[in-house]
């Protein structure tokens, strides 16, 4: 056998897995997988979800939505202004009397995977500002204050959401999400603002992208996020913020008036 075949065999690293999203309770049903993937969540008599706002695309005729802040008005304010969740969560249950039941579908505002997540209360996630879709009413998603090297150089800002309690959680991500099981010390680099959710609790760092602060900075990875195992982290294949720099050159300069794509 080739040499560097095997030893790529041989790896003990974590490699990129796909993450299932069967639901055995059948609550939640994957529709259009891929980039334009939605979620259709089935609602019974007792039972509610809740979800960011805007995301709704449609929903039986016996199901109403009802607003409420998460975490009282000051953690609902945070949440808005630092995390870019909405201020208020979706609830959805069935209408008195309407039952047996009911559904909602959910889709993401970018193209994008969307993941299920079954949290068993003995830890929670991570989730990054634009990353939650929906989850059971038992989750509770609060705000993490991250540290001052992790909010200036991270790519996720000074607060991200943490999701924790009982039940099953929706996350979403622009682009397919790729899952990385690390082991205990096991380390990984992983570019700001590719992070879909990753372990509560899980040790987290700034790092160069080489051994060189030079040579990261040439190579236009610069400073990057180490996560350090044990725990699980989700990355999406793609950046919005690269997508917007991308778009830069083909948008119109000030006072123009042109369109894009116009060669006047």
């Amino acid at each position: 056998m080739d040499p560097k075949l095997e030893a790529h065999q041989q790896y003990p690293g974590a490699a990129a897995s796909a993450h299932p999203n069967f639901d055995p309770s059948g609550k939640y049903k994957l529709k259009y997988e891929g980039a334009f993937a939605a979620m259709e969540c089935a609602i019974g008599e007792g039972d509610s979800i809740k979800s960011n706002g805007g995301v709704m695309v449609t929903m039986s005729h016996n199901v109403e939505i009802d607003t409420k802040l998460e975490g009282g008005v000051g953690g609902s304010l945070l949440a808005c202004c630092c995390t870019g969740r909405s201020m208020f969560l979706s609830h959805y249950k069935l209408l008195p009397g309407q039952g047996p039941r009911g559904d909602v579908l959910l889709a993401p505002p970018v193209p994008g995977e969307i993941m299920l997540l079954h949290l068993d209360g003995s830890t929670g996630w991570i989730v990054q500002p634009t990353g939650f879709l929906a989850c059971d009413d038992s989750i509770n998603i609060g705000v993490k204050m991250l540290d001052a090297a992790q909010g200036c150089c991270g790519g996720e800002g000074f607060f991200v959401s943490e999701a924790t309690g009982r039940g099953r959680l929706l996350v979403c991500s622009y682009g397919a999400i790729a899952r990385y099981d690390l082991q205990p010390g096991e380390k990984r680099k992983i570019d700001s603002g590719y992070c879909v959710a990753w372990t509560s609790g899980m040790d987290w760092s700034i790092a160069k992208a080489t051994k060189s602060l030079v040579k990261s900075v040439i190579s236009g990875e610069g400073l990057v996020n180490q996560y350090t195992g044990p725990g699980t982290v989700f990355v999406q294949t793609r950046s919005l913020a690269n997508l917007a720099g991308a778009l830069i050159p083909y948008l119109p300069s000030g006072g123009g008036g042109g369109s894009v794509g116009s060669d006047d």
